[in-house]
């Protein structure tokens, strides 16, 4: 086996590899979404594969966040893990997360929703909010973002991602690995939905709605709507995202809960979300676990004896 750092010549035959083995979140249209979607923020892609007899074998996307690693995830493999170590102690990197199940790396894992297209089986609650929706909007499904982008900036009361960032997702439709939904009113724009698919896998991506028309509604109506749209395109399975319940690593308020709530109303089942972190550092490890464990102590009502 040989160790080959990612170039662009070899950007086709790494999403080749993805198609047949992995997800979006693996591709090079995806490493390059992160490289471009935050401000003030230093990003080095480290990103390898393992090559044998000149086909790739495994890949490793690695992108260097400030003074920390992620990736979407890699096969839990010695050689590859030394690799990762090297990479790590050259760059000054104090720790690592992937979404992967990592047997040296503390589990950190969490859970997501996963909606069966074919089966769908929404709570009454959604029933009701989605009837209610249709009587007041209708939707298109623009091919570009130059609209979402400028209502995503109004909406959020400012400037919240870089340019580039709606300049990859318009991309992304054109490739067919996105669709955009805009719902409207009779005269306005109420709200956008942006979803993510590969394959027969889709991710429940980005919204955005106009505080004046969240009493219609407009996320539940256009992911509904989307649901058709998806298996037109051979879609079966839809990740909703992130449930979140009380850990260590995780202590979710209000806000995030009910997010949670909205994405499990659609019927989808929680299933487990594999994540892995490693520290490359003792003080980082030390001050990280310390700040979660007294995070946790204090929102947790797990020792109602020791809080009186």
């Amino acid at each position: 086996m040989n160790i080959v750092k990612l170039g662009s010549v070899h950007y086709d035959a790494w999403n080749e590899f993805c198609q047949e083995n992995t997800w979006f979140w693996h591709t090079t249209h995806w490493l390059k979404y992160l490289q471009n979607s935050k401000f003030g923020v230093e990003f080095k892609d480290h990103s390898f594969f393992m090559e044998n007899n000149k086909e790739i074998a495994s890949i490793v996307p690695l992108i260097q966040e400030g003074n920390e690693l992620f990736s979407p995830g890699f096969v839990d493999d010695k050689d590859i893990l030394a690799e990762v170590k090297r990479i790590a102690l050259e760059n000054g990197i104090k720790r690592i997360q992937v979404n992967a199940d990592i047997r040296e790396y503390l589990n950190i894992s969490g859970y997501t929703c996963i909606l069966d297209l074919e089966n769908i089986n929404s709570t009454k609650g959604h029933k009701s909010a989605i009837k209610k929706a249709e009587r007041h909007l209708d939707y298109i499904a623009p091919l570009h973002t130059q609209y979402f982008k400028h209502d995503y900036f109004d909406i959020a009361g400012k400037v919240t991602r870089p340019h580039e960032t709606f300049e990859i997702l318009g991309q992304w439709i054109s490739q067919g690995f996105g669709t955009l939904l805009e719902a409207r009113t009779k005269s306005n724009t109420a709200g956008y939905v942006y979803i993510l698919h590969w394959a027969d896998r889709a991710y429940y991506f980005m919204s955005a709605v106009f505080p004046e028309y969240k009493e219609f509604n407009v996320t539940h109506y256009l992911l509904w709507q989307s649901f058709d749209i998806l298996r037109q395109k051979g879609v079966r399975w839809l990740e909703m995202g992130e449930q979140v319940f009380n850990s260590p690593h995780c202590q979710p308020g209000e806000k995030e809960c009910n997010i949670s709530k909205f994405k499990r109303g659609f019927g989808g089942q929680v299933v487990v979300s594999p994540a892995s972190e490693f520290f490359f550092d003792k003080e980082c490890f030390k001050k990280t676990y310390e700040e979660r464990v007294k995070k946790y102590y204090e929102n947790t009502a797990i020792f109602p004896e020791a809080r009186s």
